[in-house]
């Protein structure tokens, strides 16, 4: 046997036993992952945390951690890189490669706490779908806003997870902790993915998220804004390629 095939053949056979956890964004049900699912399922077990019922980031990545292997490849978006961060908090040991997407360490300003309280009046009134499609606007990047399969995509997982779930979630999100004391302390691979052109959460978010974090590697997905999975579907599955890649579970 050549070492070439040794060197592949073991890195196929670790990354069948990849066992990856995805926690999705506020607002969103599982199907925000359905482009990079057969990337994460052709190295092995993909499951999707449960973040519709509890009411702290605490307790979301307490049950995530209950409900996990051992060791994992945990990926989180947006609200789920929260909860993602607070899991390598909670149980660093236990982590053993991190993908950040679209997301920030930081607290809410004031300003945004004021806009998240807007939105749960809007909802609490019975305008839900009304929210979502004003909100469209700012999770995809500028060019992409008339784009109508993106539309169709966004009201499709904001629909299925509905209006109690994401005031439930607003909740959490506004009463997180700042998490940037803690991105030093990280040891595991890490990658942070995030849009050149989000507009909800701005690359700066992700670029300060990478270089607080030692040995971070950065993706920016060009043309792309908050919806990047479905924004840019291949760069996306090469980015989460690369970073599974680099995770070994036994290490």
């Amino acid at each position: 046997m050549s070492d070439h095939y040794r060197r592949n053949a073991r890195r196929w056979v670790n990354n069948g036993d990849m066992q990856t956890i995805l926690v999705p964004p506020l607002m969103c049900s599982a199907s925000v992952y359905e482009p990079i699912i057969d990337t994460l399922w052709s190295r092995g077990s993909v499951t999707l945390a449960d973040t519709r019922t509890d009411i702290t980031i605490g307790s979301m990545a307490a049950r995530l951690l209950r409900d996990a292997p051992e060791r994992f490849a945990l990926l989180g978006t947006s609200m789920g890189g929260y909860v993602a961060l607070e899991v390598v908090r909670q149980a660093p040991d236990r982590v053993a490669g991190l993908a950040l997407v679209s997301t920030s360490a930081r607290a809410d300003t004031p300003e945004q706490l004021n806009s998240r309280a807007a939105q749960s009046r809007l909802v609490e009134e019975g305008q839900f779908d009304r929210l979502v499609d004003a909100a469209f606007s700012t999770v995809v990047a500028q060019q992409h806003e008339g784009d109508a399969s993106l539309l169709e995509a966004w009201r499709a997982m904001t629909g299925a997870l509905g209006a109690e779930a994401f005031l439930r979630q607003q909740c959490v999100v506004m009463d997180r902790l700042d998490a940037r004391a803690l991105l030093p302390t990280i040891s595991c691979p890490t990658v942070v993915i995030h849009g050149a052109d989000d507009r909800l959460i701005p690359l700066a978010m992700g670029q300060e998220i990478a270089s607080a974090i030692p040995g971070a590697e950065l993706v920016t997905i060009e043309d792309a804004g908050h919806f990047l999975f479905r924004e840019q579907p291949e760069a996306a599955r090469a980015a989460v390629a690369g970073f599974l890649d680099r995770v070994d579970l036994d290490r």
